[in-house]
């Protein structure tokens, strides 16, 4: 079905501002920690608003950020898997989902899904589930780990064989250091390969057979002594399966890589640490890296990317920023080569998390963790897009994280209809998820439903939420109509009341306060009115009763 007789177009506005440019006052932290808006259409939906420091149209190439927001400052009803386009706009999110980790698009059979990782992640590592969703995002996967247990946030990666790669700790007993009584607790770093359909374990290799728990670079301090902790000695933080059947492993507390074999589990070598198998052929950089994450082959298995921390919260770093890495291996004469270092221009240090994917342009995309923020490289390291989703005042606080961010081609068709509402001589839609809408079609109807036969008006889609003035004196209900780049019909929303009435002062209150920083300066207005209130009534009192005595005290 086509739309041929749109007469008028107009131009349409976002609800709020959703994207900063080179924004100081957002980076200062005058607009809080965690800078965010809300929807008149999705009230239960809080997204993250975006500073962006440096753009270009390198960027825009139609693919959607992926992120999953954590962090000390973001609410739990706020937390989500999100996408997002390359202005800044938020596309799709589901809070229902609470904390994730992870946000990918992968394909299976044929398919793809949005994937994730969802569950606990409170000791540092997780204890959850795997979530796979579809372009209606209908949940179709939702499995553990195999053997039944609970699986890790680090890795959830699915291979081109149709397997899934994922990340374990288990609590168990284990022996290290040099004493009367070495016997102590672990978390040890397990990862397994399963059949999605059955969980069935295909492999399974555990860090403490293999690696020596005594030439661990992170201190097990007290950890570990008694049944109440563990000591996390290896902490294994991604996967990363090659055609020969073998996996490469990153360990954050040994900093290095390990190539282990696919057939017996053995350490075939190890890039980096204290055990580096590799002649180093740039005088340290291409070896020496500390606390990394998000390791993977390049394409042509040539050499490894990964993103290099530098640096571990709660231990002064050595260096001053992280990076992404390209690392050239000669595997046959066991040389390392840096190829290429990715530096942000701020030079954003991050204590955990971060990862580093190379886009199909070429393009490195690399996100700093701990710290909301995201780098667009092209493939000679030059920056081209740069954009901060949390206040850069409170980087290294722990206010606003985000694991990864990954960057994918998707469409999202929802089958839900869009939502549309009207207030105060406005009406609002959206869509949420739904990535084809390129503009909406509004509709004047009469009270049983019939077209008015007046005008319909077109208005090109402006981000996640657009809105409309209308003529109230005109349109006594209205629908909005989806429409695509070729005028092709989506689908359309319910039919609501057209209103004129602005909304109440409470109502306009209780939206002020959803921005942290206005709600704060209210409380703080009501406490100080409320005191001079009290004073001044207990002023009245005492003057009534002639007690001039204690008046003259009080004053």
């Amino acid at each position: 079905m086509r739309l041929g007789f749109i007469a008028v177009l107009v131009s349409a506005v976002t609800a709020e501002v959703s994207t900063f440019f080179k924004s100081t006052d957002f980076d200062r932290g005058k607009y809080g920690p965690y800078p965010h808006k809300s929807y008149v259409t999705e009230p239960g939906l809080i997204s993250p608003c975006h500073n962006i420091q440096q753009s270009n149209p390198m960027c825009d190439d139609g693919m959607y950020i992926m992120t999953s927001l954590r962090g000390d400052k973001v609410k739990p009803e706020w937390k989500s898997p999100m996408i997002h386009d390359t202005s800044g706009n938020l596309v799709w999110m589901d809070p229902s989902y609470g904390e994730t980790f992870g946000l990918s698009v992968q394909r299976y059979k044929g398919i793809d899904y949005l994937t994730f990782w969802k569950g606990d992640d409170s000791l540092g590592h997780g204890e959850g589930t795997y979530i796979m969703l579809d372009a209606s995002y209908k949940q179709v996967y939702n499995f553990t780990a195999g053997n039944g247990r609970l699986g890790d946030f680090h890795e959830f990666t699915i291979t081109d064989h149709g397997t899934a790669l994922l990340t374990q700790y288990r609590y168990e007993e284990g022996d290290w250091g040099i004493g009367l009584r070495p016997q102590g607790y672990i978390w040890d770093s397990v990862f397994q390969e399963i059949n999605i359909e059955t969980s069935e374990v295909l492999f399974e290799w555990h860090a403490y057979d293999h690696a020596d728990i005594n030439k661990s670079d992170f201190p097990s301090g007290s950890s570990g002594r008694n049944r109440y902790s563990g000591y996390d000695f290896f902490h294994i933080n991604s996967i990363d399966k090659d055609a020969l059947g073998n996996y490469l492993i990153s360990s954050r507390y040994y900093q290095c890589l390990m190539y282990i074999s696919g057939t017996n589990g053995s350490i075939l070598w190890e890039l980096g640490g204290r055990r580096n198998s590799f002649t180093d052929l740039s005088n340290g950089k291409a070896t020496k890296f500390g606390w990394q994450h998000h390791a993977r082959w390049t394409a042509d298995h040539s050499g490894i990317t990964l993103f290099d921390n530098g640096a571990r919260y709660k231990l002064k770093p050595t260096v001053d920023h992280s990076r992404g890495v390209h690392i050239a291996l000669d595997l046959q004469a066991m040389t390392a080569t840096l190829k290429t270092s990715y530096i942000n221009p701020r030079k954003i240090i991050s204590g955990s998390q971060g990862s580093m994917q190379t886009l199909p342009s070429g393009n490195i995309l690399i996100g700093y963790g701990y710290n909301a923020a995201w780098t667009e490289f092209s493939a000679e390291g030059e920056v081209l897009c740069d954009v901060h989703i949390g206040s850069q005042k409170f980087f290294n606080t722990g206010a606003v994280q985000t694991y990864k961010v990954l960057k994918f081609p998707w469409v999202g068709r929802p089958t839900r209809r869009p939502k549309v509402k009207s207030l105060g001589g406005w009406a609002y839609v959206s869509w949420n998820g739904a990535t084809e809408v390129r503009a909406w079609v509004w509709k004047g109807l009469d009270e049983a439903g019939g077209e008015l036969g007046v005008e319909d008006v077109r208005v090109e889609r402006m981000g996640f939420e657009t809105k409309l003035e209308v003529d109230c004196h005109k349109w006594n209900f209205v629908k909005a109509v989806a429409i695509d780049a070729n005028g092709t019909v989506l689908g359309e929303s319910e039919v609501v009341t057209v209103t004129c009435e602005e909304p109440g002062i409470f109502d306009i209150i209780l939206k002020l306060m959803s921005y942290r920083w206005i709600g704060l300066l209210f409380n703080m207005t009501i406490l100080v009115l409320g005191a001079a209130g009290i004073y001044s009534l207990c002023k009245c009192i005492i003057r009534r009763r002639g007690y001039s005595r204690l008046h003259q005290i009080w004053t």
